[in-house]
């Protein structure tokens, strides 16, 4: 949305606000703003369906989850990878998926509470809703959609003398975490060990349509159109674009503040006080 209607900071912020709203009614009151900012903006959003990206009208559960990090995860741990034979990559995520199954698991195994140690200081907010515990929701729609009890359901158990993790979703639990890493990853077999099905053996697979770019293939991401990229700053020089390894120029003098060196500021402003 941005990408096509500029970047004005207001719309963006105000579009995130309401995106992470719990209530209908709170999404639409943050909405208003986005509207009169830019009209054509908040339509193509509105456009696109609320389902797609707020959370008060998600149809499934989020679990505080409002981004595809994972994915970004993903795709920088596979930059290595990409210029390799695609039997290798199979072979390298295999690894790579191994690696983080063991340290998980590790991590999880340490684990002394019932639930997973960020959930344990994740409660928050204010004491202004309704709540029902036989049915774990509250008006508030924090409890609803998080799955974890809100301030106001916290604020019911403690009173009861009610277990708080009773009332949380198995999923953030420690024992849910374990299971997650619990099961192995295994090397690959040798070809003459495979049991591959008829089915499979059967079919031919033929070469892809099209000749391949006589340029070196991409490793990094192509950002999205909009999307705001960090360039990365030289500890030795403290400009842009390259880092210490392989930086050609003097190191800086003075401490670098995100704004270049006295010199170069006071060159560009006209005036060599520096105070």
């Amino acid at each position: 949305m941005l990408a096509y209607y500029g970047k004005n900071k207001a719309l963006k912020q105000y579009f995130k606000r309401a995106a992470r709203m719990y209530q209908e009614s709170q999404f639409l009151e943050r909405m208003e703003h986005p509207a009169n900012i830019n009209s054509e903006a908040a339509q193509y959003v509105t456009d696109a369906g609320f389902d797609r990206w707020s959370r008060a009208y998600s149809p499934r559960n989020r679990y505080n989850i409002m981004s595809t990090n994972i994915a970004e995860s993903m795709n920088n741990t596979l930059k290595e990878c990409k210029e390799l034979p695609i039997t290798r990559v199979i072979d390298y995520i295999r690894g790579v998926l191994q690696c983080w199954f063991y340290d998980r698991r590790t991590s999880a195994l340490k684990h002394t509470t019932q639930l997973t140690t960020a959930l344990d200081v994740a409660i928050d907010g204010d004491l202004d809703g309704h709540v029902d515990l036989t049915i774990r929701t509250c008006t508030c729609k924090e409890f609803d959609v998080d799955q974890l009890p809100c301030a106001n359901a916290l604020a019911c158990i403690r009173l009861r003398g009610f277990s708080f993790p009773d009332y949380c979703s198995p999923y953030y639990s420690s024992a849910f975490l374990v299971a997650a890493y619990s099961r192995e990853i295994y090397l690959v077999a040798q070809p003459s060990e495979w049991l591959v099905p008829s089915d499979v053996t059967s079919k031919i697979v033929h070469p892809p349509v099209g000749c391949r770019s006589p340029r070196r293939p991409r490793k990094n991401r192509m950002p999205s159109f909009g999307e705001e990229v960090t360039q990365r700053r030289c500890t030795t020089c403290h400009r842009v674009g390259h880092n210490s390894h392989t930086c050609t120029y003097p190191k800086a003098c003075t401490p670098s503040n995100g704004m270049g060196s006295t010199s170069e500021i006071g060159e560009a402003s006209g005036s060599h006080n520096v105070l």
